[in-house]
């Protein structure tokens, strides 16, 4: 396990350095196939914060807890990776137990566009300059482990997957409002 260690506006000690990583040696043994961590510890007037990112076996699980004590902000964040990687394993088994599907990922794009500033007028053939591509894979998947894969990233707000029961492509997001939407086409 790789653990990488970042502090901003605070002085990262020995001592501060060995309660992470024995605390990190907690969600090893939680979830054995954990390949790099990154820990964020920051200071920002009374608000100590700790943010936790894991790559495992192509997941990637985020996490961040912020108290007025550093040593309570880091046994937060990895009591809620614990919970979420717990939450993760259990709806791994059922899965597993369900039989696979052979669906391929499916390529799909996702394309960041310039809009206009609301002094210029728009030409009716004018299309908007592309600012940035991202490709990404719509793999096969269901709703309940789409559900799964987007509470455990705090950063992604949108999950594009197929559908393993309709295979047909979903859209899954975060909403304004803290829930989560869910995008599915319907049958004409």
């Amino acid at each position: 396990m790789q653990v990488s260690m970042t502090g901003r506006h605070v002085e990262l000690t020995d001592p501060l350095k060995q309660y992470v990583q024995e605390k990190l040696q907690h969600l090893k043994h939680s979830f054995d196939q954990v390949v790099d961590v990154h820990v964020v510890l920051s200071v920002e007037k009374f608000r100590q914060c700790c943010e936790i990112t894991i790559q495992a076996s192509g997941l990637t699980i985020h996490g961040s807890h912020e108290t007025e004590d550093m040593y309570a902000s880091i046994d937060g964040v990895v009591d809620k990776l614990n919970r979420q990687l717990k939450r993760y394993r259990a709806k791994m088994r059922k899965h597993q137990a369900s039989p696979e599907n052979n669906t391929p990922a499916i390529q799909v794009s996702h394309r960041i566009l310039a809009t206009a500033s609301e002094e210029e007028e728009l030409a009716a053939d004018q299309v908007p300059e592309v600012l940035e591509v991202e490709r990404m894979s719509a793999k096969p998947m269901s709703v309940d482990e789409a559900v799964m894969q987007l509470e455990l990233s705090e950063q992604r707000p949108v999950l594009v997957f197929t559908n393993q029961d309709t295979n047909s492509m979903n859209v899954l997001y975060r909403r304004g409002d803290g829930r989560l939407g869910w995008i599915e086409p319907e049958q004409a």
